[in-house]
């Protein structure tokens, strides 16, 4: 389960490197789906943004 800290370091990566690039509003729910799913215990589906993915992996808790 991801912890906050965690969260909140995906979340200013994400503002960081995306915000205001186009897409960003999917990115946003894709990044929150993402991570309801692993702390569900549920794969990440394809259909996520690729950058959301690339995020979620790198800050996913060990």
């Amino acid at each position: 389960m991801f912890k906050k800290n965690q969260v909140d370091a995906l979340i200013a990566e994400m503002r960081q490197e995306f915000e205001g690039t186009p897409g960003w509003e999917k990115l946003i729910r894709d990044v929150h789906l993402g991570v309801a799913l692993l702390d569900a215990g549920r794969p990440l589906n394809a259909d996520l943004d690729p950058r959301a993915v690339t995020l979620i992996e790198k800050h996913k808790p060990g």
